[in-house]
């Protein structure tokens, strides 16, 4: 998406949200990044709760799967059920539909027993239970179903837009539909199951469709969600930020709860975008009423210039540590060479001569000396950046929509 020569602006965020698309191909989120994001769909307790243990490294259900195939099979399988329901075609090409979504809902479910259930990582017996909630680190059964249907809204880029099969996929279906209206038999079924998969994808639903634009998202709330998942994940892999240099800088943010407070955000504003739009729709023309909804939709809109400005703020620590890190490269290099100077002066001495391995190391401190105060800046920008995300505690608000 971009790197730490390249830096992300405020306009090119908003950019990216109006059009709900990335440059590029970038990789999906991983586990850590999905769960958090999941995590903006539960309760503030639950959430806190999720936070907790990840900060403190214990274990959260995992599934077999990236969470972003469960989200794509989770996109077919809404698709699939809304052609069952409205559309009409021959037996065969519903029998076969059928079949798919069978399996699909099979695999789904499978996954939501290992998110609510928790085996193996959350207490089961009466008094393991009793002794997780005094510490304050048992998720509640409750909490792990609206954090599995968290997890069926993982951001995923290149889906195909309108629900799976509904625009372009139910297209696809009614042509095999004429196709096979007056064909019957054992060959026309396997024909039909090779017609379907050919234009929807195989039956696990994890195919991902390039767009050849870079990557495109459902809307501008689920980009924002990605790209705050996507840097958060550069910043935990970047050796820089686990390196001593930046322990303080560590201890004055916690990035899961940041990430996990963003997506609750987002959610919150989704949601209250998609009810105000629903009342204005039912308001039956009454001016007073739009007029209070406009008045109401104006004074909420703020909000999503300081999510933006949040989620910069993240991409900006992102870049300030990866940018380090090539420093911290650097240093260890030269701490290397020095350790390698130490033993050829060793030698040298002998023969009385240690001006050439001298010079060396002057050298070498020179250079090091560079590298910290390098660090050094590096470091202040980095806290400016850290200083600029806001406190967890936010009032909602409502942006306009997709500016948003």
């Amino acid at each position: 998406m971009s790197s730490a020569a390249v830096p992300v602006t405020t306009a090119d965020l908003r950019r990216w949200t109006q059009e709900s698309r990335l440059p590029g191909d970038p990789p999906m989120l991983s586990d850590d990044a999905a769960m958090l994001l999941a995590a903006g769909y539960t309760s503030p307790a639950g959430r806190a709760l999720i936070v907790r243990r990840m900060s403190m490294g214990l274990p959260m259900p995992r599934m077999t799967e990236p969470a972003a195939n469960l989200r794509r099979r989770q996109h077919s399988i809404l698709g699939l059920e809304h052609q069952l329901r409205t559309g009409m075609m021959p037996n065969v090409v519903a029998t076969v539909l059928r079949t798919r979504l069978s399996g699909m809902i099979r695999k789904r479910e499978d996954a939501r027993r290992i998110i609510v259930l928790g085996k193996g990582v959350f207490a089961s017996s009466t008094r393991a239970i009793r002794r997780e909630r005094r510490e304050n680190i048992y998720l509640e059964i409750d909490e792990r179903e609206k954090l599995f249907e968290g997890l069926l809204a993982t951001p995923v880029a290149n889906l195909p837009v309108g629900g799976g099969v509904r625009r372009a996929g139910s297209a696809a279906v009614d042509r095999i539909a004429g196709l096979v209206g007056s064909l019957a038999g054992r060959n026309a079924a396997q024909n039909v199951e090779e017609w379907i998969n050919e234009a929807l994808g195989p039956p696990d639903g994890q195919t991902a469709v390039p767009s050849g634009r870079g990557a495109a998202f459902a809307d501008g709330y689920e980009t924002l969600m990605f790209v705050a998942g996507h840097f958060y994940e550069r910043i935990q892999q970047s050796p820089a930020w686990r390196s001593d240099f930046f322990e303080f800088q560590r201890t004055a943010v916690n990035l899961h709860a940041e990430l996990a407070e963003i997506s609750a955000d987002v959610v919150a504003l989704r949601n209250l975008r998609i009810d105000l739009d629903r009342a204005r729709a039912g308001g039956s023309g009454d001016q007073g009423f739009a007029e209070h909804l406009d008045q109401r939709e104006a004074a909420l809109r703020p909000v999503w210039t300081q999510l933006l400005e949040r989620v910069h703020a993240l991409i900006g620590i992102a870049q300030t540590v990866e940018s380090a890190s090539a420093e911290l490269r650097l240093l260890e290099e030269y701490d290397r060479a020095s350790t390698l100077d130490s033993r050829i002066d060793h030698l040298l001495a002998r023969s009385g001569d240690r001006e050439l391995s001298a010079d060396h190391t002057r050298m070498l401190s020179e250079q090091v000396r560079s590298g910290e105060e390098q660090l050094r800046m590096y470091r202040d920008v980095l806290q400016g950046d850290i200083a600029r995300i806001a406190p967890y505690e936010q009032q909602y608000e409502l942006p306009q929509r997709y500016e948003p």
